[in-house]
């Protein structure tokens, strides 16, 4: 704009910021009035020749003000900037710039953010060639939530292997200068860290003593030998249970996170689409009370109202939590729900079963494998951001002349719907039974197909069904053998 009055100012010491007369000047940093007479700082705005072209004002109260109107969008100072140069250093404010251009004698190139760190990406963009003019782009922002914000913002937008990152010990540059003097600003500087995105790491840091560190054991599973195979369950890992149609993977999943609450103490998410919560409930609640849940659902009062009181209180009450479904579930809302739970203390969740959340999506000619493809990524990183662990029930292909309802032994590429669950699984159980054959129907067999941090695949526990007490029990290959499918009180089924 060329139709407006610059208001006068002049150079001066600004002795409360510590803050020399030569380094105003050199900073184009001005005391003046305004034209009723308040008092203000005035920064004063440049384009590349040199000539002004705006000012903006600050006064006691911080509230800023452009005076030719002009919304500067560029790095204030880079008009000042030689054509090249070996390091820059920008900072949020014009006070904390000129602190920094005083500790190296105002020998340096410095800039700062037109409007504070809202401003960063605007202000980059706007001088994003001039700053790559510079071997070493050193950011300097705030220690508050906003500074580092924008911090983070910048390295992402800058060019990478150029940004370094000023650590202060106080809030901002001109607290260090005032409490401290320039030295640290000056050691800052020079101990200035390369910024690397997140999930890189250079290799010096893993030390001889960081790699000799056990890695933590999981949570014991009901089922030692699956547990010792896969070293328990750890937190952040996303497991797969795969089985034939009415094998038992619900079963298997629920006496799992049952041993969890009880023996760990850990807080369970439940997700079960094909049951409804007080369905799930009630069978946590007979497990505890040692019952089949078919015994419960007939008479519930064949427990004792002190069973069901014990039992609410060790399993139920502030140890878990239920989705209240409807049916299907689309993928984006069971992420919102689960990260609730994740958020609300759970560190195991159940989802019973991958392929209902996809039933209802409409993924066009790619159909249910992209769903599941999308699907477990998105779990994959849920377990990974979270820690909370999932075990995830999927079902098996009915196909390969494999009959899994008369004990046909399950390989990875057994389950439906996409490879995707093979892959981002960190680990896949199956289960196997023989639903025909009566001296085998209450038998099941664990089997490892997949454990990423052991690598232990095969068969696992042999587990019989107690017909008294409604779960599975560890068994060995001598009561399979010695079963007598005759005994009246052994011939039941689920």
């Amino acid at each position: 704009m060329t139709d407006w009055t610059p208001l006068k100012g002049h150079y001066a010491a600004l002795t409360a910021r510590g803050l020399s007369e030569e380094t105003c000047k050199k900073c184009d940093y001005q005391l003046g009035e305004t034209d009723s007479g308040k008092r203000v700082h005035i920064q004063l705005i440049k384009d590349d020749t040199g000539r002004l072209i705006d000012q903006k004002t600050r006064d006691k109260d911080k509230q800023f003000t452009w005076v030719a109107g002009s919304k500067y969008k560029g790095i204030i100072g880079s008009w000042s900037w030689p054509a090249s140069g070996k390091s820059v250093v920008i900072t949020e404010g014009e006070i904390d710039r000129m602190s920094i251009s005083q500790a190296f004698d105002n020998k340096w190139s410095t800039g700062s953010l037109p409007n504070g760190s809202d401003s960063v990406e605007k202000a980059i963009l706007a001088d994003y060639e001039k700053l790559c003019r510079f071997d070493n782009i050193i950011l300097c922002f705030d220690n508050d939530e906003p500074g580092q914000k924008a911090l983070q913002k910048a390295c992402e937008m800058l060019p990478v292997g150029r940004v370094k990152i000023m650590a202060l010990s106080r809030k901002d540059a001109n607290e260090v200068l005032l409490e401290d003097g320039p030295a640290p600003l000056v050691r800052a500087f020079w101990d200035a860290k390369p910024w690397r995105p997140d999930g890189i790491r250079e290799g010096i840091e893993f030390t001889r003593e960081r790699l000799k560190q056990r890695k933590a054991v999981g949570l014991s599973m009901p089922w030692p030998k699956i547990s010792q195979m896969w070293l328990g369950s750890r937190d952040g890992e996303l497991t797969t249970i795969c089985a034939g149609s009415g094998i038992g993977k619900t079963t298997i999943a629920r006496d799992w996170a049952y041993n969890d609450r009880i023996e760990h103490g850990v807080k369970i998410g439940n997700i079960y689409l094909e049951e409804d919560n007080e369905t799930s409930a009630k069978a946590y609640c007979a497990l505890h009370a040692g019952v089949p849940l078919k015994q419960v659902m007939q008479d519930p009062d064949s427990v004792s109202d002190e069973a069901w009181d014990a039992a609410l209180a060790a399993v139920i009450h502030n140890g878990m939590l239920f989705y209240d479904h409807f049916g299907s579930l689309e993928s984006d809302r069971l992420m919102t729900m689960m990260r609730y739970m994740a958020a609300s203390g759970c560190r195991r969740i159940v989802l019973d079963h991958i392929s209902i959340v996809t039933s209802g999506l409409e993924s066009g000619s790619e159909g249910e494998r992209k769903d599941i493809d999308i699907l477990m990524t998105k779990l994959a990183s849920f377990v990974k951001e979270t820690g909370v662990s999932v075990y995830a029930i999927v079902h098996l292909k009915r196909s390969n002349g494999k009959n899994f309802n008369e004990g046909g032994q399950i390989s990875l590429n057994d389950m439906r719907g996409s490879a995707s669950i093979e892959q981002l699984s960190f680990n896949v159980l199956a289960v196997e039974r023989d639903q025909q054959d009566k001296g085998k129907k209450l038998f099941a067999r664990l089997r490892s197909l997949k454990c990423r941090i052991t690598g232990e695949t095969g068969e696992a526990d042999l587990l019989k069904w107690n017909v008294k007490t409604g779960r599975y029990e560890v068994a060995s290959e001598v009561d399979l053998e010695s079963f007598d499918p005759h005994d009246q009180a052994q011939d039941q089924t689920f």
